[in-house]
C-alpha cells in the first residue's frame, strides 16, 4: 500500500474519531418525556381533550416533547400529585385548585361552589385576565403551568332526599374537595368531609357521607349515581382545574418549544371553555339516563345558595391578603 493511501486512510480514521468524541461530548437529547398523572378515569368526558392536547403537545414539539398520560390516578393519587410534581417524582399532573390552593394562596379565589357562572364568553375573559398571573404565581412553587381550565356542572349527589332548599344542608354530612368547600357548607349548617375522589364511591356506599359536590362529568365517569341517586344540578363551576408540569423538567425543554405548547394549550383551553358546558349540561342528562334523578333548580335557587355561602369570599380575602387582589377583582364581579 502507497504512503498516499496509508496518510488518507489514517486522515478518515481520525475524523471519524473526532466525530465520535464530538457526539460523546454533546448533550443529551432535548426530547423530554413528562409523565403525567391524571386522577380521572380514560371513560370521563375530559379524557379525549387530554388525549388531544397530549398528541398536540408531540405534534407542535415534532415529537421532542411527550407527555404520557396515566389515567385513574394510577401513576399517583390526587392528593399526592403536587408535591410529587414538585419534588420530580412524576413528571406532570392536572389537579383540581383546592389540592394547590395551601401552597399558592392566591389560587384559593378557583375552588369554591359559585366561583363562575356557566358563561363561555365569561368564563374565557376570566381565564384570560387570571391565568398569566397564575403562572408567576405556580413557577416560584417549582411548577410550570401549562394551562388552565374553567369550570362548570356543579352538582350535589345524595344518598337520601336531594338538595332543593337551604335548609336542606343542615345535618348532612357532605364531602367538599377543600377547606374553603367546607366553610361554605358550614355556612349552611352541613358537615363537610374531606375525602380523595378516589375512595368517594366507597364512602357514600357505607354512609360514611350522605352527599357529595362533584362536578357531572366526574359523578357519571365515577358511576357515583349508583350510591348516590338523588341529584342536584347547579350548572354553574367550582374548583378549576390546573394542568401543570415539574419546573426542572420543564426548563429542559426548548424556549420555541415551550412557547409552541403554550400558545397551543391556551388556544385548546378556550375551545375547552365553551365546550365543557354542553358536556357538563349533557352528562346531567346522561345520569338521568343512568338512573339518576337529577332536579335542576331555578336561577333564582341558585342564587340563594349562593348567597348563604357567599361568607367564604371575605374569609378569602383575609386568607391571602393584598397579593390576591387581581383574583378578588376579577371573580367578585361575576
Amino acid at each position: 500500500m502507497s504512503k498516499s493511501i496509508q496518510s488518507g486512510i489514517l486522515r478518515a480514521a481520525g475524523a471519524a474519531m473526532c466525530g465520535l468524541a464530538a457526539l460523546s461530548a454533546a448533550p443529551a437529547s432535548a426530547q423530554q418525556t413528562f409523565e403525567f398523572a391524571v386522577w380521572y378515569s380514560d371513560r370521563d368526558y375530559y379524557a379525549p381533550m387530554t388525549n388531544k392536547w397530549a398528541q398536540q403537545v408531540e405534534a407542535v414539539t415534532e415529537g421532542r416533547v411527550k407527555m404520557k398520560l396515566h389515567f385513574s390516578g394510577s401513576l399517583v393519587p390526587a392528593k399526592d400529585t403536587v408535591s410529587a410534581v414538585r419534588n420530580g417524582s412524576v413528571g406532570g399532573g392536572t389537579t383540581s385548585i383546592s389540592f394547590l390552593a395551601g401552597i399558592v394562596r392566591e389560587l384559593s379565589y378557583f375552588e369554591p361552589f359559585f366561583w363562575i357562572p356557566a358563561d363561555a364568553k365569561i368564563g374565557q375573559e376570566m381565564m384570560d385576565k387570571l391565568t398569566p398571573a397564575s403562572r408567576e404565581l405556580m413557577e416560584k412553587r417549582g411548577m410550570a403551568l401549562v394551562f388552565a381550565l374553567p369550570s362548570s356542572g356543579l352538582l350535589t349527589a345524595c344518598r337520601g332526599d336531594a338538595v332543593k332548599t337551604v335548609a336542606d344542608w343542615k345535618g348532612r354530612k357532605v364531602r367538599a374537595a377543600g377547606r374553603l368547600q367546607g366553610l361554605q357548607l358550614s355556612a349552611v349548617g352541613a358537615a363537610p368531609v374531606a375525602i380523595d375522589p378516589g375512595e368517594l364511591y366507597i364512602a357514600l356506599q357505607n354512609g360514611t357521607v350522605d352527599c357529595t359536590m362533584f362536578l357531572a362529568n366526574l359523578a357519571l365517569s365515577g358511576k357515583i349515581f349508583e350510591v348516590a341517586p338523588n341529584v342536584t344540578y347547579w350548572n354553574d363551576g367550582a374548583n378549576s382545574s390546573f394542568y401543570y408540569v415539574n419546573l426542572d423538567q420543564w426548563k429542559k425543554v426548548s424556549a420555541a418549544d415551550q412557547k409552541n405548547i403554550i400558545e397551543m394549550s391556551d388556544k385548546l383551553a378556550k375551545e375547552w371553555a365553551v365546550e365543557q358546558i354542553g358536556m357538563q349540561q349533557q352528562a346531567a342528562k346522561d345520569l338521568e339516563k343512568a338512573g339518576a334523578k337529577v332536579y335542576y333548580p331555578t336561577r333564582a335557587e341558585i342564587d340563594t345558595h349562593k348567597k348563604a355561602m357567599s361568607s367564604v369570599w371575605a374569609e378569602i380575602d383575609k386568607l391571602v391578603g393584598p397579593s390576591g387582589k387581581l383574583f378578588s377583582d376579577v371573580i367578585s364581579k361575576q
